[in-house]
Order: structure tokens, then C-alpha cells, then sequence
């Protein structure tokens, strides 16, 4: 078996902040459509190769790492039903653009609240039963790690999670250079990121929907296989496959597929 699932927050796909994560990674995790960067094509030497590696994951917050599955996709639908039926989406407010160890560039809250870290933990230990344990090769890559995400990675299949979790929306590949202080070029392609992402980094976002997404095979892209909606007035989410209306809701309920475009043409 090699398909996995996992669960993630991935921006309203109307907005903005989408249209952009996704064409800096340069793929829509939704439609599965290869995108142009939203960038000069006269600035390329600025910047790493597109589209990131990273574009296979596609622009997203991990909440629930990708996983081997012990039970049908249907199963996890319900499971992400239920998930949502039990939590109120969380307003991440401004966003900022930070640099992860090892050096991943990514769009993190400024503060990271109770009720974020909560539906993570809820979360992970809804899907922890529907998961095959890892293997001890799916361990060892994630090495170096500390004993306390050693032990995380061996209960829970992922490293981490529950203290350890951070939200953060992915931007692109680690940047090399980073264990050198930052080289100059590395310092530029931040400033680059900082400076097209500063209107939607400010308005922020919510994560008020949960989506599953598969992976078909050993290194194949992500794609959303199914919706749910956090409350956001009182109202229960809805899962469902992809493309299908959604009751509740924000825009990312409302019809996710197909895009006429996941985002503007980019400068030439």
C-alpha cells in the first residue's frame, strides 16, 4: 500500500493568499493544476527552482500528517465530519513570514492560541486509529530529531505534533545557505517573499475547514479529496468530495472545483 492521507488547513481557494502560497509553490493542491510564479520571469535567477519540491504537498498547514491508511477513504470523510462538527473555526490573525528549522521559508500566526494548538491535538487523536504505525525507514528520515519528537514520531507517526506543533503554511523549498548565517541571496529571496505576501500576511486568515488530502502513490502530489467547515455561527460543517456545494460555511465551502484559474497571469 503505498497511498497516504493526511489532514490539512488549506486556504479559502478564492482568496488572495491562496492564489499566491500556491503559484510561489507552483501548483494548486485543488485542481492539481501546474501555475506560473508570481514573479518578473526576469527575476527567475532570484529565486529556487519552480516549482518547488514542496509543490507536491501543495500550500497548506499540516494538522494531521500524512499517513498510511487502515480504512477506506469513506471512513476518513466521516472522520473529518465529525471532526468538524465538534470545533469552531480559529482566526489565525496576521500572518508573518518566518524561517523554519532547517530553513524553510513559511507564513506562521504571530501568536499561536490555545484553540489552534487544541484542534491539533483533538485532531491528531481522532485520526490516530485509522493510521498504520510508521515504519522504521519513515522514522529514521526524519532524523535529527530531540527525544521528546523521537518518542512523538513513534506514538503518534509524526514528530511534530501536540507541544511540539507549530502552524505554519509551507512557502517553498529549505533555502540554502541557511546554516551559514543566511547567504545574501538566501536574505534576498525573503525579502522577495516578504514583499509579495505583505498584503495578505497582514489581513491574515482563519483555518474554518479541514481537508483531506491523498497522495496515490510514493512521491505523486497531494490532491484535496474532501472538505469539511469549522462552526462559524452555530452551524455544523459538511464534508464532502471536493467540486460539491457546500451548505456552511465561508467561500471555501461554496463550490471548490473546477477553478477557471487558481490565480491571475503572472508578469512577464
Amino acid at each position: 500500500m503505498t497511498e497516504r492521507y493526511c489532514v490539512y488547513h488549506v486556504p479559502d481557494p478564492l482568496s488572495p493568499l491562496y492564489s499566491l502560497g500556491s503559484a510561489i509553490l507552483g501548483r494548486c493542491i485543488h485542481s492539481g493544476r501546474a501555475l506560473d510564479p508570481p514573479w518578473p520571469r526576469a527575476l527567475a535567477q532570484d529565486f529556487p527552482p519552480h516549482p518547488a519540491k514542496a509543490a507536491v504537498y501543495g500550500f497548506h498547514a499540516t494538522l494531521v500528517a500524512p499517513f498510511r491508511s487502515l480504512v477506506p477513504a469513506e471512513t476518513l470523510i466521516g472522520a473529518l465530519d465529525r471532526a468538524a462538527l465538534g470545533a469552531e473555526a480559529v482566526p489565525l490573525g496576521p500572518l508573518e513570514l518566518s524561517l523554519l528549522p532547517p530553513g524553510f521559508p513559511a507564513l506562521t500566526p504571530r501568536t499561536q492560541t490555545a484553540a489552534l494548538s487544541d484542534l491539533e491535538v483533538a485532531l491528531v487523536k481522532a485520526f490516530a486509529g485509522y493510521r498504520h504505525p510508521p515504519r522504521p525507514d519513515e522514522l529514521a528520515r526524519r532524523e535529527p530529531l530531540t527525544a521528546r519528537q523521537r518518542s512523538l514520531a513513534r506514538k503518534w507517526g509524526y514528530p511534530f505534533v501536540l507541544d511540539e506543533f507549530r502552524y505554519h503554511l509551507t512557502l517553498g523549498d529549505r533555502i540554502q545557505g541557511h546554516d551559514e548565517a543566511l547567504a545574501p541571496r538566501s536574505l534576498n529571496l525573503l525579502d522577495l517573499l516578504a514583499s509579495l505576501l505583505a498584503g495578505e500576511a497582514a489581513d491574515g486568515c482563519a483555518v474554518d475547514s479541514l481537508c483531506l488530502a491523498r497522495q496515490g502513490s510514493e512521491g505523486a502530489p497531494f490532491k484535496v479529496l474532501a472538505v469539511s467547515c469549522l462552526r462559524a455561527t452555530g452551524k455544523p460543517g459538511a464534508g464532502r468530495p471536493a467540486g460539491e456545494a457546500a451548505g456552511h460555511g465561508g467561500p471555501q465551502c461554496q463550490g471548490l472545483l473546477p477553478f477557471p484559474e487558481c490565480r491571475p497571469e503572472a508578469p512577464k
